[in-house]
């Protein structure tokens, strides 16, 4: 995987280092010719094969580090995290540690490490489970701004700061398999906004089934997806169903276009073509059991002047189709039954077809762990959601759970570096920051970063389209699409993209707004780097401090060597804290740090 990864992002990241040469007001280098300065940074090909022989041996430094911490074997090591077992004990170097927080949280912090190091993860993720849901809707109410668009900063004080960052970071992962977007005229709906996404916050670590219900019933999806006002067959009106919603619960939110194995694999008929899950008349089926329901407060159900994007929808019975619904694998709703019970019966239908198992599991896995996951992978963990120790399907929490504890989440950077990995979001990249340097006193609640997707192509809940930001099939053209592996993620990175994420935004952080620059002003959030100042005049305890923090440990020969550097030439007095904000930002806006493994 390292090889595959980190090489093939070189040809776009490049730009990520090579910006940090050439003169501009950060001041990383200002040499213009055609050698780098001392101090400068190199260009980003230097880090090719030797990175990934460094890599190689820091991940086999930690399968030492395993065994040192308890461990008695190699077998031991290789096993002693497997799926669906308790083993007396499993001790986490801060590799580990670093490697959990990331899979599990908006980004690991100092502290986070320490805690967790030399522990057994699972009281961790169990812990985090039983925290209360930090509500987005309560932060919207208690905000002191009142711009048309603080729900974004609202996003951004949770992301950063909620204790319950399992169910914070799970929440993020289902707002971009159940879509809703802003970029469909949404955008001034705050406290909708707000509402829905608690949802996902609720059910995050709740049931599927329950989810699909209060999405399915929420208006801004209704709005969104046009099921809001979905009217029954009326041959005299030329009405007939809306067919927007029906379609994309089952392409999108449930089951797919193709039947799919336990693992996640597909199934094909005698001629080698994948079998679909559903056809026309199915998808026409659903959208008359999503007929008659409207705003709770619309007094006309064609052209209503109130709109109550809260309030889950209520329903006009006189316009819901009480004909016969044909549904998925021949399951029948009868004619006559009130919507309320057609509803439940086709969600019930959906939430039990055994699609619903490998192709939400495999969004998780993609979305929280790594973009190619074994078939074994997805397969131990759909057995869980499709039962787990409670007799219960669905359960998202239980599912989570053994995401985070399979042996190829904690272990598949060592079983299959071949493979294992994904590429970082750009918003979770800016969170992973934020957080290492948090200020003392949390994120400032005038804290406001609305704009982010003119930097990051991303924002919470304003995907370009209800397919999400990126594709779950994209695939990198060269060595990566060679080898038959997705890199979902790479299709929202591009030069545009990275070089704003980079000068804009990830260089204006540690310069211009951290604790030894910013004058205070509490609209920026600054990042503390008072303790990186102590560290700092001993180089090799400040360098390995920021590899576990921003790297977890696997920080690259020829980047500490670049960062060395560059520190080297920064001899002027009081020139400290340039130091650590140049050795920060050239590791965070690394291509080592673009890589989740």
């Amino acid at each position: 995987m390292i090889r595959i990864k980190i090489i093939t992002l070189l040809p776009i990241l490049t730009l990520l280092l090579t910006a940090c040469g050439g003169s501009g007001s950060a001041g990383l280098n200002s040499n213009t010719g055609s050698e780098p300065a001392a101090g400068s940074a190199l260009p980003a090909t230097s880090i090719t094969n030797e990175t990934a022989a460094n890599n190689e041996a820091a991940a086999n430094n930690e399968v030492s580090a395993n065994n040192e911490a308890g461990t008695s074997s190699e077998t031991e090591a290789n096993h002693a995290i497997a799926f669906n077992t308790t083993p007396r004990e499993i001790l986490v170097p801060k590799q580990e540690a670093y490697r959990l927080l990331e899979q599990a949280t908006f980004g690991a912090r100092l502290n986070d490490i320490d805690a967790l190091a030399g522990k057994n993860p699972e009281p961790w993720i169990d812990a985090q489970m039983s925290l209360p849901a930090t509500l987005m809707t309560d932060g919207l109410n208690n905000a002191k701004n009142d711009r048309w668009n603080e729900y974004v900063n609202v996003w951004w004080r949770l992301a950063l700061n909620a204790d319950d960052q399992l169910r914070q970071r799970v929440a993020f992962a289902l707002s971009e398999i159940f879509v809703i977007s802003t970029a469909d005229g949404l955008g001034h709906e705050q406290l909708g906004l707000a509402n829905y996404y608690d949802i996902l916050i609720r059910n995050a670590l709740g049931n599927y089934r329950e989810l699909i219900e209060e999405i399915t019933l929420n208006p801004i999806m209704g709005e969104y997806l046009s099921m809001k006002g979905n009217h029954k067959p009326d041959p005299e009106l030329h009405l007939r169903p809306d067919e927007n919603y029906a379609r994309e619960l089952l392409q999108l939110f449930s089951i797919g276009l193709s039947m799919l194995n336990e693992d996640g694999t597909i199934i094909t008929d005698a001629d080698g073509y994948p079998v679909p899950t559903y056809d026309q008349d199915i998808v026409e089926g659903f959208a008359h059991v999503f007929t008659g329901w409207h705003f709770a407060n619309a007094e006309h159900f064609r052209w209503p002047k109130k709109s109550d994007f809260v309030t889950p929808m209520v329903l006009w019975p006189d316009k819901h189709a009480t004909g016969e619904k044909t549904l998925l694998n021949g399951f029948i709703v009868p004619a006559g039954q009130s919507a309320e019970q057609d509803l439940a019966d086709a969600l019930d239908n959906v939430a039990n077809h055994p699609n619903v198992g490998p192709f939400i599991v495999k969004h998780l896995i993609t979305k929280l762990v790594t973009s190619n996951p074994t078939a074994e992978y997805v397969r131990d963990v759909v057995q869980v959601f499709n039962q787990n120790e409670a007799g219960e399907r669905g359960n998202l929490g239980s599912t989570v759970k053994a995401i985070l504890m399979h042996k190829e989440a904690r272990e598949g950077h060592l079983l299959y570096p071949d493979r294992f990995g994904k590429t970082k979001e750009p918003i979770l990249r800016v969170t992973q920051l934020w957080r290492a340097f948090a200020p003392k006193d949390g994120i400032h609640p005038d804290f406001t970063y609305s704009w982010v997707s003119d930097e990051l192509q991303q924002a919470p809940l304003a995907s370009p389209s209800v397919f999400n930001f990126y594709t779950p099939n994209f695939s990198q053209p060269g060595a990566i699409r060679d080898g038959g592996f997705v890199s979902p993620e790479f299709e929202i990175l591009d030069e545009t993209s990275i070089i704003s994420m980079t000068s804009r935004l990830m260089i204006n952080s540690v310069w211009s707004h951290n604790y030894k620059s910013t004058a205070g002003e509490s609209s920026n959030i600054a990042i503390n780097i008072d303790r990186e100042m102590v560290i700092e005049p001993d180089r090799e305890a400040f360098l390995n401090h920021l590899d576990i923090l921003l790297l977890g440990g696997r920080m690259s020969s020829e980047l500490r060597r670049q960062v060395s550097q560059l520190m080297d030439a920064r001899t002027y007095e009081d020139a400290a804290s340039q130091r650590v904000g140049e050795a920060i930002f050239l590791i965070s806006s690394s291509p080592e740090a673009a890589i989740q493994l």
